[in-house]
């Protein structure tokens, strides 16, 4: 259990910083996030001890340059050695991305308390017992001379968990007004409370990286302009909705590998069909998994960019009036830096000693307070 002053609050509250790199490889999200705590009761190990305030100063989505986002694209096939490389070069491109952006805001890097980086998931195979995201955390803590938490994922997962996902601690404590929190990143994701007041999680499936890879080589199919002019193909819908994932009970997560080794292997079916129907078929899939997926009467807090494809949304408002939902897209700086705003604060956490992952979304024998931290912790 942390010291008394390990967890006491400054006067200003701390300022965090987030990074966050999707699967989509659309850019690196960054958050500038103040933190303001008191503790109120209970061990002082566990999140659900204090009240917290935390306030979303400044987001933005930093562009990889295209040599560095192709070969993120292609990370799952590098060596090891060109992974490593990999690693120590996304880890000095954002470090100075992030700096500069800092600067432009006039905040210096000295008045941050701590750095929490999700990295780059490469690889994820928690049913082996491992998984991997790039982002050297010990080059960033170089570049910006203040403590780094990086690789939140791995205790998790050795602790028998998926290490995935890990914002549902930040649904449960930051947004608790919502039934559920719904993110369509590259992945579709849902965190609710149990009946008896457990947090569970699971990845859904997939959404905007399927929709990103049926329309290559554009860059996205924006405001599902080509969904809309397509018309849903029945057989591989079917296909789709019978895949085991959609079958098993939580706690589940999903990687690329997935995606690539178990959705797309279904089109070969389907060569000849044109990209408007694949697209409709995919926002008709995603939009049948999420509901699927979803309590009667829920109250949805959605967040991530596939919050602003009205084609997917006006799918999911069709769809979720069978269950009485109603989906709430908040202002657009949350839509687009929550996830980066939580990894902030699952940072902070991790530096102070307090847990940030939750066994019972991830199905881990415990709950943990993963990361390595680079540099200094909390005095």
């Amino acid at each position: 259990m942390p010291r008394e002053d390990t967890w006491r609050c400054p006067p200003e509250g701390w300022l965090c910083l987030g990074l966050m790199s999707g699967t989509s490889v659309d850019g690196l999200d960054a958050a500038l996030v103040r933190v303001h705590a008191k503790y109120k009761a209970g061990l002082a190990s566990s999140p659900q001890a204090f009240s917290w305030n935390v306030q979303l100063e400044h987001t933005t989505t930093l562009a990889y340059p295209e040599p560095l986002r192709c070969d993120l694209w292609r990370a799952m096939e590098l060596s090891a050695v060109d992974l490593l490389r990999l690693d120590k070069r996304w880890a000095s491109w954002s470090a100075e991305a992030a700096r500069t952006w800092l600067q432009g805001l006039g905040v210096p890097m000295s008045t941050l308390s701590v750095a929490g980086s999700h990295g780059h998931t490469v690889h994820h195979r928690p049913e082996e017992g491992w998984t991997h995201q790039l982002g050297c955390g010990a080059t960033l803590h170089q570049v910006w001379n203040i403590p780094v938490v990086s690789d939140l994922r791995r205790l998790d997962v050795a602790w028998a968990g998926q290490g995935a996902p890990l914002v549902p601690l930040a649904d449960q404590v930051l947004f608790p007004d919502w039934d559920a929190v719904l993110n369509l990143g590259g992945f579709a994701n849902v965190s609710m409370d149990a009946p008896d007041g457990r947090r569970l999680a699971w990845d859904i499936g997939p959404a905007n990286l399927l929709l990103n890879t049926l329309v290559h080589p554009l860059p996205m199919d924006r405001d599902g302009q080509l969904a809309a002019q397509g018309e849903v193909l029945p057989d591989l819908l079917r296909a789709w909705q019978a895949l085991e994932h959609h079958h098993q009970p939580p706690p589940k997560s999903l990687g690329r590998e997935w995606l690539e080794g178990t959705v797309f292997p279904v089109l070969k079916d389907h060569k000849d069909a044109s990209q408007s129907d694949l697209l409709a078929t995919a926002v008709m899939y995603i939009a049948w998994s999420v509901v699927k997926d979803m309590p009667e009467s829920a109250r949805v807090l959605v967040t991530g960019g596939g919050a602003w494809n009205p084609t997917l949304m006006a799918a999911l408002g069709r769809l979720g009036k069978e269950k009485n939902l109603a989906w709430e897209v908040p202002q657009p700086e949350l839509v687009e830096g929550k996830e980066a705003m939580v990894f902030a604060w699952l940072g902070l956490l991790r530096w102070l000693g307090i847990d940030n992952t939750l066994s019972s979304v991830t199905g881990a024998q415990c709950d943990s307070s993963g990361g390595a931290l680079w540099g200094q912790g909390a005095l």
